[in-house]
């Protein structure tokens, strides 16, 4: 029998997306959010595509007992409500305290750290299963450093993955977004290095990928792919349907960059240094939390166009730096990806289960092959290599 699915953020621009994609999907999931009118209002508009089934709503705010109250054991709480640094907490305690699925659209750095570390060993202990940044941030980056890896075969002990966006980014971000950034400013990153992770600024590096040809600037950020992909190497983390590097060294370094800012890019990443100093400053943190706020009562939603285009770029290398396998995916607008990829992911969870319980990345949770597949059904497609 399959778990119940509850999606929580329902009414917000990524949670609507993500309603629509599961319907469309035949799942009839509990729309979960703060305002009742907002979601009887979603539940009838979605009424239509269900084939006429009003969807289950329920009213729940930013604390475990409600959610928990939703879920059980095999049940799927996907949350899509942030940002996550300052609401997403209580609805990973309650998946934890159920025993449940848990999967999220967060990018923002000091959260997904906070699942790994402190969550995830809990979860073991309960049952749970989190699946954290399961969305554009950070699934496809996953899945390219997986796969290049995996080409790399066993001499590769580096990875480096680029996410880049084509197009309007300004106009193309919600409010949800806008404010996710601000706060990611006032936090530390982190990266993988000499088999450790390690903290340090997010933008504290520049470095540049080669994406169709072009040249492209990115600065460094924490990511999910700093826990995700060193547990490809070790006999646990091997997904059943990736065959095994039997011989092949561990991961030493993982470095993950974005570049949606174009020409601003290196002038982010020069300026990363004085945010951090800033911190110290009194009233400093105070006054970006009240900016992020203001940014998300505007529940602006982004001006997405046909003309919106992302690129993910994972190159695998050895222990001299020398690249031996690169993987390019494409794909459209990341909000419709992270919709579709949510909907797949709760919709398996829900009938097959996931295991083990902890903290996992895409590869472990479904495997290599699978999860290509299903991205490239939500529309990130594997490019071909490029002539040597």
């Amino acid at each position: 029998m399959a778990g119940r699915i509850v999606l929580y953020g329902a009414t917000g621009y990524t949670g609507r997306l993500t309603a629509r994609a599961m319907v469309a999907r035949g799942v009839r999931p509990v729309l979960a959010g703060r305002d009742q009118g907002r979601l009887s209002t979603l539940a009838a508009e979605l009424a239509q595509a269900a084939d006429g089934t009003r969807l289950e709503t329920a009213v729940a705010d930013a604390e475990p007992g409600p959610l928990r109250d939703l879920i059980g054991p095999g049940d799927v709480l996907v949350s899509t409500a942030g940002p996550f640094g300052k609401i997403g907490r209580p609805a990973v305690e309650a998946a934890v305290a159920a025993g449940a699925v848990y999967l999220d659209s967060t990018g923002e750095p000091a959260f997904i750290r906070q699942v790994f570390e402190e969550f995830g060993p809990r979860a073991e202990r309960s049952g749970a299963v989190l699946l954290t940044a399961f969305g554009y941030d950070y699934v496809p980056g996953s899945l390219a450093g997986g796969l290049a890896l995996d080409a790399a075969g066993p001499a590769g002990t580096q990875v480096r993955v680029g996410y880049f966006v084509r197009g309007d980014v300004r106009r193309a971000t919600s409010a949800g977004t806008r404010a996710s950034v601000a706060g990611v400013l006032l936090e530390p990153g982190y990266a993988f290095r000499g088999g450790r992770l390690v903290t340090e600024r997010n933008a504290a590096h520049l470095t540049s990928f080669d994406v169709g040809g072009k040249t492209r600037q990115a600065f460094s950020i924490g990511s999910a792919e700093h826990f995700t992909l060193p547990r490809l190497r070790s006999p646990a983390g091997r997904a059943a349907d990736t065959a095994p590097l039997t011989d092949a060294a561990a991961l030493t370094d993982v470095a993950v960059y974005v570049g949606l800012f174009g020409h601003a890019t290196r002038l982010v990443h020069r300026s990363s240094a004085l945010v951090a100093s800033l911190n110290r400053v009194p009233g400093w943190r105070r006054a970006v939390h009240a900016y992020a706020d203001r940014i998300q009562r505007s529940r602006a939603e982004p001006h997405v166009g046909r003309n919106i285009r992302s690129d993910v770029v994972a190159v695998a290398c050895d222990a001299n730096g020398t690249a031996l396998a690169t993987v390019h995916l494409t794909g459209g607008e990341p909000y419709s990806f992270t919709a579709q990829i949510l909907a797949w992911a709760a919709s398996q969870a829900a009938t097959h289960g996931v295991r083990p319980p902890g903290a996992l990345g895409p590869v472990e949770a479904f495997g290599l092959d699978t999860l290509q597949r299903a991205c490239a059904a939500a529309g990130f497609h594997r490019q071909p290599a490029a002539p040597s």
